[in-house]
């Protein structure tokens, strides 16, 4: 058993504090007893003392005052003590029970050890200094547990904040790990945003050579596909580019209608071959709030959903584009029946590099799509359909 000496060690270096409230309980239905129990009690200032002259009335007191050891008779009307200390136990499992009787009952001696696991038992006539040395063995006893049990919760509870300070390091240290790769893509993406733009021009005369010329249709077309695909990427690296260099996205906020932002994204996805190849539902629902946002860069952001949902479905598959009041805002989505998102994708579905197998892309459609939306103050968040397939809503404020 830990003394005193090494309770109070515990108790300065953890901080617990004491865990004794002085709550003393008597109980008896003689009261003459009562009397003399509280007679050389009350001269023990530690001690805040009370009475009760029967097990219910005891239990009443329990309810609702700090206790920390109870003396109860065992032989009372209605009641007997070691009912009352197996009815406290399940009340109030931290106070200690001390059963006073006149008998040599043994029956009555075993049911409080086993039943109401009191702490001592005493028979009659008992002397001052035993009943106080019971006490004091009693409280210390509450006080160990008591310890122990705030112990146990201290450590808990730091348990608890180590896991979430260990969650934070290594949150941050993704995000640190995020940076860097996303500031090392931006360095690479600035040179290979000059050598584009250069292809770009000569593609744009290229182009208009062909059109002075009697070139095919399904030649120019290829071309102008081609061009378009180009420019895309151009833009996604000039974005990506962007964002390295200052952190966020510059949104150039102005008034934009949703129809208009689905236009677009329509527009530009429509100079895709394999999109031709889809039937495309197109839902747009009137008067829609007005944004404040980059037309230009929501339409991107619709158009990396689009092509999404193109590369996750087949020729003559349906994709389904929508616009609808949401929260006050507006809610874009792109719907697509093809086999949903894989298990092992989902945890980094909208980080940098994140594609699934099989897929062509590097992985950075969805997650530049994240970027322009929460730059505009909104959110993504992928939907799995009943009947499969993948929707992706995009919801803003307006």
């Amino acid at each position: 058993m830990i003394n005193e000496r090494e309770i109070a060690t515990l108790v300065a270096r953890f901080g617990v504090g004491n865990q004794l409230n002085g709550g003393l309980l008597l109980v008896d239905d003689e009261p003459n007893n009562l009397v003399v129990l509280r007679g050389f009690l009350d001269d023990e200032e530690r001690w805040q003392v009370h009475t009760a002259a029967s097990g219910e009335e005891a239990l009443a007191i329990a309810e609702k005052t700090p206790l920390d050891v109870v003396v109860t008779d065992h032989r009372m009307p209605g009641m007997t003590g070691v009912d009352l200390l197996e009815k406290l136990r399940r009340l109030r499992p931290d106070v200690a029970g001390i059963v006073l009787t006149g008998y040599a009952d043994m029956d009555a001696l075993e049911a409080a050890i086993n039943r109401a696991a009191a702490f001592r038992f005493l028979r009659k006539p008992w002397e001052p200094a035993d009943i106080l040395e019971a006490i004091q063995q009693a409280s210390n006893l509450v006080s160990q547990r008591r310890i122990i049990e705030r112990l146990v919760s201290l450590l808990s509870e730091r348990g608890e904040m180590l896991r979430a300070s260990f969650e934070e390091v290594k949150r941050q240290q993704q995000a640190l790990l995020h940076l860097e790769r996303i500031g090392t893509v931006g360095k690479l993406a600035s040179g290979v945003t000059h050598d584009l733009r250069n292809m770009v021009t000569s593609l744009r005369e290229a182009e208009y050579q062909l059109s002075q010329h009697a070139a095919s249709p399904e030649l120019r077309e290829t071309f102008t596909l081609g061009l378009a695909h180009v420019e895309k990427i151009l833009s996604t690296l000039k974005t990506l580019q962007d964002f390295a260099h200052a952190g966020k996205l510059e949104i150039a906020r102005a008034p934009a209608d949703p129809a208009d932002v689905v236009r677009d994204a329509v527009t530009i996805s429509r100079m895709d071959l394999h999109f031709r190849l889809r039937r495309l539902v197109v839902d747009v629902a009137p008067d829609l709030p007005p944004l404040q946002a980059d037309r230009l860069k929501l339409s991107q952001a619709l158009v990396n959903l689009i092509q999404n949902a193109v590369q996750a479905t087949g020729k003559d598959s349906t994709v389904r584009i929508a616009a609808r009041p949401a929260d006050g805002g507006v809610e874009l989505s792109v719907e697509d029946d093809g086999p949903g998102v894989e298990t092992e994708l989902r945890p980094r579905l909208f980080q940098p590099f994140a594609s699934g197998k099989g897929s062509p892309g590097l992985g950075m459609g969805l997650y530049m799509a994240r970027l322009i939306v929460e730059s505009h103050g909104g959110s993504i968040r992928l939907v799995d359909l009943p009947g499969g397939g993948a929707r992706f809503e995009l919801r803003l404020p307006s």
